[in-house]
């Protein structure tokens, strides 16, 4: 009995494990979930120029001095 439950459970995290790592295309390869829309040669897709300049802009607007958590109790 133990030997089957060590077996359903390690059957359930490979599974778990694959349906993460998503399908495969062509052949059984698996491509990393970022670059399956993305043809080769090709430059990032514009929403991840937008994200890139929208992180940029919030580093912008981090202020420059540590936090001090105890300032209030001060």
């Amino acid at each position: 009995m133990r030997i089957f439950i060590a077996l359903l459970v390690s059957a359930l995290a490979i599974a778990e494990a694959q349906a993460q790592m998503g399908g495969t295309d062509k052949g059984g390869y698996r491509q990393p979930m970022s670059g399956r829309n993305q043809e080769p040669g090709k430059g990032p897709a514009p929403k991840a120029k937008a994200d890139e300049k929208a992180y940029q802009d919030a580093l912008k607007r981090v202020p420059d001095k540590p936090y001090d958590p105890w300032q209030v109790a001060r």
